[in-house]
């Protein structure tokens, strides 16, 4: 699957978290959907042997084909939320225009659930005003194509027979049930891989602490209290050497003030995904601060973290060279503690260090 992905260019966005997961799934989906089904109804226009496609099915499914192709688009350059509009939009649309044509949410069972399914949707992928925003507009749609049912104004272009119906209310609530299902299971993984979405537990001798007071709300990563305080418990190991590796993200403050504090937030969090590719389970990412993060190493010595920061390196240049938009500029200091020392000595060492580069 990641080979797929990384074929299609859509791989970063896929580790982008939940709603990006979400949507790519809906995205490919729609694609094989509409794919398919415009191929059938063509075959059955040219081949005499099967009837003739309605013209309302071939413009909803080619509606669905190039909603999907484009969000598609969006996604590989990195505009999840124009990606999440857009397809939202071409399923509201949609949905709009198959109710209509079979003669309202009255006669039309997809109708209801179609635009359920987009409130759904929504609430996930859309901030607050603009959830809003659809959930008036789905309403509203759905009130309309009522009133208009029910006063005789809207006609069923399309007649299905009693089998048709039965049929197509079959494949209506098995397709939905199914992207629901698949957006769950989707939910459910990242709960489990992801520990932000976890009120998680550990050091049981300490007893249950609160996540959110141990991590930070943005990242998901350990925050500057749970690293200090592993110091104490490192400090008494026998993890020795341990390395901290300390990287602040340049000009953040100016990325806020210039594109806005989203911008400056989605920067922070592809910097902490990047981390979290390079360093190991056991290593301790936190984010130490509001442009930095600080790491311990546990039995590393310093050439190891030298390597590291050299795969940390390779990933930022790899990161730029797909979003220039708003590349990755990050300093890294380094410093290595032995047996008996400071770990938060060393960290103001490879805090100076850091800054050592920022200055040259």
């Amino acid at each position: 699957m990641k080979k797929f992905f990384k074929w299609l260019g859509i791989q970063d966005a896929f580790e982008k978290g939940l709603i990006a997961q979400i949507l790519i799934i809906l995205c490919l989906a729609f694609i094989i959907f509409g794919a398919v089904f415009v191929t059938i109804r063509i075959v059955m226009t040219v081949h005499p042997a099967f009837p003739s496609a309605h013209w309302t099915d071939m413009l909803i499914e080619s509606l669905i084909l190039v909603m999907a192709l484009i969000t598609l688009w969006f996604i590989r350059s990195d505009k999840i939320r124009a990606a999440s509009r857009v397809i939202l939009g071409g399923i509201l649309i949609a949905v709009t225009m198959q109710t209509y044509f079979l003669g309202g949410p009255a006669n039309d069972i997809s109708g209801p659930m179609g635009l359920l399914f987009f409130a759904i949707l929504a609430i996930l992928f859309l901030d607050r005003s603009d959830r809003w925003i659809a959930i008036f507009l789905v309403i509203t749609v759905f009130i309309v194509l009522s009133v208009l049912s029910a006063s005789g104004n809207l006609l069923p272009s399309v007649n299905l027979t009693p089998i048709g119906k039965t049929l197509y209310s079959i494949f209506i609530w098995l397709s939905i049930s199914i992207i629901i299902s698949i957006i769950l299971i989707a939910a459910m993984g990242a709960m489990r891989r992801e520990p932000h979405l976890l009120d998680l537990q550990f050091n049981e001798s300490a007893g249950n602490v609160p996540f959110l007071s141990t991590h930070d709300a943005l990242t998901g990563l350990y925050n500057r209290l749970f690293i200090e305080t592993e110091f104490s418990r490192l400090e008494k190991s026998r993890f020795f050497p341990i390395s901290i590796i300390t990287a602040e993200i340049q000009d953040l403050k100016k990325i806020n003030e210039t594109h806005g504090y989203k911008a400056g937030d989605e920067l922070i969090i592809n910097v902490a995904r990047l981390f979290s590719k390079v360093f190991r389970p056991e290593d301790i990412l936190s984010r130490y601060g509001g442009d930095e993060f600080a790491v311990l190493l546990p039995n590393v010595d310093l050439s190891i973290a030298q390597d590291v920061i050299g795969r940390i390196e390779k990933q930022v240049t790899a990161f730029n060279e797909k979003h220039t938009r708003q590349p990755i500029n990050i300093s890294i200091g380094v410093s290595t503690a032995n047996q008996g020392d400071s770990l938060k000595d060393h960290l103001k060492l490879a805090e100076k260090r850091m800054w050592q580069e920022i200055s040259k």
